[in-house]
């Protein structure tokens, strides 16, 4: 639930960066539940029909569309009004497409099955409008730190009630054969050649030491800090304790944000001026 009050805090603070340092006993799944709570917290877009898309947009632009059954990111190539359908690499007729959204950006066409919500995804209520919300997800979410961790641990899933549902269908982390996807992972030990970060993040999840470090340099206005107790290095925990010191406001992880942590695991939360 973290992630999911972090966002609800940022909503009632738009001016001001939400800091929050965790020292866990181990940084295993740490940072993708809090990132699937973040994802959680975002409601279904509101798109137009795929007439109107369809009718706004021009030839070669890349799209994805989604329809019962699958979720296709292909390029725009028109419309056949005489049968009524969309032609991207294949042509679709529009009563058969739920949603439909530009994308800035495709370097090849993908088809995926449609992944349906699980029990987490219906508890939080994202079943109305799941379709519009598998075609043009959240952006605004990026976690940083060792990428082979980070996509073990989306491999994962969650339970509820009996039923299991991936990780990967809350979080959609950023895959090259997904026709889905969302959130932005970062190698820590290459992040000085790409700290130049998307502007349009939200939030952003620091996985460990190394990745903590940048912490100064993340202008996003929620920046979630996991530092793993089992490795004896203790270098980031105190530059997060100074910066705190030197620019940051107290807040009350469980007061504040509702969220007491749970047993062997310690916050520390502030706040700076965006």
């Amino acid at each position: 639930m973290l992630g999911h009050r972090a966002a609800r805090w940022h909503e009632r603070h738009p001016d001001r960066q939400l800091v929050i340092a965790l020292s866990v006993p181990a940084r295993d799944l740490a940072a993708t539940l809090i990132g699937c709570g973040w994802m959680l917290a975002t409601p279904a877009p509101r798109l137009q029909s795929a007439r109107e898309v369809s009718a706004s947009i021009k030839r070669g632009t890349p799209v994805r569309m989604v329809t019962d059954t699958r979720v296709v990111a292909d390029f725009f190539h028109g419309v056949d009004t005489a049968l009524d359908r969309i032609r991207l690499s294949a042509q679709w007729p529009f009563e058969r497409i739920r949603a439909l959204a530009v994308l800035p950006s495709l370097d090849g066409p993908r088809v995926r099955p449609l992944d349906r919500p699980g029990a987490v995804t219906r508890m939080a209520g994202l079943a109305d409008g799941w379709e519009a919300r598998m075609c043009r997800p959240p952006a605004d979410l990026a976690l940083i730190g060792t990428l082979s961790w980070l996509r073990e641990d989306a491999t994962a899933f969650l339970g509820r009630g009996g039923e299991l549902e991936p990780i990967a269908t809350i979080l959609l982390p950023e895959d090259s054969h997904a026709a889905t996807w969302s959130t932005k992972l970062y190698a820590a030990s290459r992040l000085e050649d790409d700290l130049l970060l998307p502007g349009d993040l939200r939030a952003v999840i620091l996985d460990g030491g190394t990745a903590s470090t940048y912490l100064p340099a993340i202008e996003a206005p929620v920046v979630i800090a996991v530092l793993d107790r089992s490795l004896a290095d203790e270098s980031a925990a105190e530059m997060i304790v100074q910066y705190r010191n030197s620019r940051g406001n107290p807040v009350s992880v469980e007061h504040d944000l509702h969220w007491p942590p749970p047993a062997g695991t310690e916050a520390l939360g502030f706040w700076v001026s965006l």
